[in-house]
């Protein structure tokens, strides 16, 4: 089992789908987090590494979290500085490969040649990605499933230990710092007193179950 980042969901043998193990989903992921993170500034780059941060396999299941680059939430108005972000996003997640400091964050070393065919993939999927392709039904319907409280509503809060954008899950590289699978609901209680410093459900955060959406 795996998971497939497409460009718009029709997959064949020959396409430049990206098709990864589940553990090379997990590394590429957390790198551009970690990457995104260093570089966001605009509601609308915001908004993409949010939509990455939903992708957590040990909460909604291994081999779930492919998407298609034409999924994620673009809008015509900021297309060009939103393409040129996910591009600069990945060519810093790239170098960030490579620092040993994040190794340690991270608890692990990357292998060079698994991770450069993961950013190489995703960096082609977005460079083919062009303003006609936008399907504007999809950012109304991502936004549709978030509730008041969500994270794109609130302010984009971060993790105080990674500093990624937290979903309305969380932070994935918490969640998955856990070492349990599935993730149950009451951990993630546990995850949001420290993302949120309270007791009670925090600002920006979704309490839902997993299957009550496919957002959260």
């Amino acid at each position: 089992m795996g998971n497939i980042i497409s460009f718009n969901h029709h997959v064949t043998a020959d396409d430049d789908s990206l098709v990864m193990s589940n553990g090379l989903t997990d590394v590429l992921l957390d790198y551009l987090l970690l990457s995104g993170a260093d570089l966001a500034q605009t509601d609308s780059e915001k908004r993409m590494m949010v939509f990455l941060g939903e992708e957590i396999q040990s909460w909604y299941g291994s081999g779930t979290v492919g998407f298609a680059i034409t999924d994620m939430p673009w809008q015509p108005e900021t297309f060009a500085a939103d393409r040129d972000f996910l591009l600069r996003m990945t060519a810093h997640a790239r170098e960030m490969t490579l620092q040993p400091e994040i190794h340690e964050m991270l608890g692990y070393k990357p292998s060079p040649e698994h991770i450069s065919y993961a950013l190489d993939g995703f960096s082609a999927l977005i460079t083919r990605m062009t303003a006609a392709d936008i399907q504007p039904e999809e950012l109304k319907k991502w936004l549709s499933y978030a509730e008041a409280d969500d994270p794109i509503y609130c302010g984009y809060p971060r993790c105080p230990k990674h500093k990624v954008f937290l979903s309305c899950v969380g932070c994935k590289i918490c969640i998955e710092d856990l070492g349990k699978y599935p993730v149950e609901q009451e951990d993630l209680d546990q995850l949001k007193k420290f993302w949120y410093g309270t007791d009670a459900a925090p600002q920006g955060a979704n309490t839902n179950e997993p299957n009550q959406s496919p957002l959260c």
